[in-house]
């Protein structure tokens, strides 16, 4: 989940399966779907618009189709994403058993938000399929797309005798080329150069960190290359007024997709890689500040490798001398500043506890008092002392010069230091406790 703002991370209910926290030390269960009964009632009168479609005597497809789609949203109850991988008779039954989290549309949705269809229309590429443009509004932009009004494509098409709800996302990438190496199957854009050396770069990160971990390696993934974040949520069926640009991308564990919003990165974008690799270590723990840690630090962030981003940090601690450790747990801070004060903390018990050290901070939490003494136990300090450290090791950072991008990450540094500066590599290789990450393949 690399994205510009905090609040723009992938929806936890994409980890299906796992439990951990949203916010940077709340316990939220990921996944936990609520399980509201599929209704056949559409929203009442007033609670969606959807005429002409909807009004007496209206007949043929697109009236037909309407009634579906208002079924369907109606058995959500005004919460999309939570549920979102409910089973529905009112979706694409083929997609339900794809996807875990089938409505892919919908964990990006503001809950809550009111729905009117603009259009309902045939697709002149498609035989037989119909577009569906719907509005959702809401009283707010604290959602994922931070917009008050989010746009949703999907489709309906005849399966058998009836009508059903599709994605987007394969009808709009059904013309994209696939390239697949290792487990991961590119879908990229017509004309798109492709390189395949560094989706081979890609493939050997991915195998090296389940070897690292000793956690089992990915099931095969589809990524997707695009050109910006507005892309992804395009070929997704969103559309704001916002426009993000290629700051980003998004990770979809629970149904092993991945996207690239960053030119720069393409193929080989290692954050987000990470996200999809880590799942078996996350558990009803895991606190947010640890699962974008580990990505951040193996992986960097917008676009930039872990040692640029903390040199970032570097220079915002000295600019707000009254921001620590404790401060970034309990507030709310921009990617800008949380990835790379995770990330070191990651970092710090690397040096301090080895590989063993990073994976049991996976069972540390959920509350801030349950990290603090879990972190406590796993480094053999006290919590001073460890906040002490970080802020030493993050203030290490600020001499360090920018670098090639993340894709490149910590190539002037010995591999088995594992993104550190040369100094804490140094240290760390005279306690012995750096070997076991030194297989980790970090650039070209």
């Amino acid at each position: 989940m690399d994205q510009r703002l905090r609040a723009i991370m992938v929806p936890m209910a994409l980890l299906a399966g796992f439990a951990g926290s949203q916010t940077a030390m709340a316990a939220v269960a990921l996944g936990q779907d609520s399980h509201h009964s599929l209704s056949p009632q559409a929203p009442s009168a007033g609670d969606t618009a959807c005429s002409p479609w909807a009004a007496p005597g209206a007949r043929g497809p697109e009236a037909q189709i309407c009634q579906v789609w208002m079924k369907y949203l109606g058995s959500k109850h005004r919460q999309y994403q939570g549920n979102a991988s409910d089973p529905s008779p009112y979706w694409l039954a083929s997609e339900q058993k794809q996807w875990h989290v089938y409505d892919l549309a919908a964990s990006y949705l503001p809950d809550s938000a009111a729905p009117e269809v603009m259009s309902i229309a045939p697709d002149s590429g498609l035989a037989g399929e119909y577009r569906i443009v719907t509005r959702f509004v809401s009283a707010n932009d604290d959602n994922a797309m931070r917009s008050r009004v989010v746009t949703l494509t999907v489709f309906a098409l005849r399966s058998g005798n009836r009508w059903v709800i599709a994605n987007a996302l394969p009808r709009l990438t059904r013309r994209w080329r696939r390239e697949r190496v290792g487990v991961i199957t590119y879908v990229v854009p017509p004309g798109y150069p492709f390189d395949r050396g560094r989706a081979r770069r890609a493939a050997a990160f991915v195998d090296s960190i389940a070897s690292a971990f000793a956690i089992p390696r990915p099931k095969p993934m589809t990524y997707y290359v695009t050109s910006s974040d507005d892309q992804i949520y395009e070929i997704l069926g969103l559309e704001t007024a916002k426009k993000w640009g290629p700051v980003g991308g998004l990770a979809q564990p629970t149904n092993h997709q991945m996207f690239s919003g960053i030119p720069a990165l393409g193929e080989d974008y290692r954050h987000e890689l990470t996200h999809m690799v880590i799942v078996p270590l996350l558990t009803g723990r895991t606190t947010y500040f640890v699962s974008e840690g580990v990505p951040t630090w193996l992986g960097g962030t917008t676009g930039m490798d872990f040692a640029s981003a903390a040199r970032d940090l570097a220079k915002y601690l000295t600019e707000h001398r009254t921001v620590n450790l404790d401060s970034i747990l309990t507030g709310h801070y921009e990617v800008a500043q949380f990835y790379p004060a995770a990330g070191a903390f990651i970092q710090l018990t690397y040096s301090r506890a080895g590989t063993a050290g990073v994976k049991a901070l996976f069972a540390c939490g959920p509350t801030i008092p349950a990290f603090r003494e879990c972190a406590e136990h796993v480094l053999g300090r006290s919590w001073a002392s460890i906040a002490a450290d970080w802020r030493e090791l993050v203030k290490s950072f600020a001499t360090v010069p920018p670098t090639g991008g993340e894709s490149h990450a910590v190539r002037r540094l010995e591999p088995a230091c594992a993104g550190m500066t040369a100094q804490t590599c140094a240290g760390c290789r005279r306690s012995q406790a750096c070997g076991d990450l030194r297989e980790i393949v970090w650039g070209d």
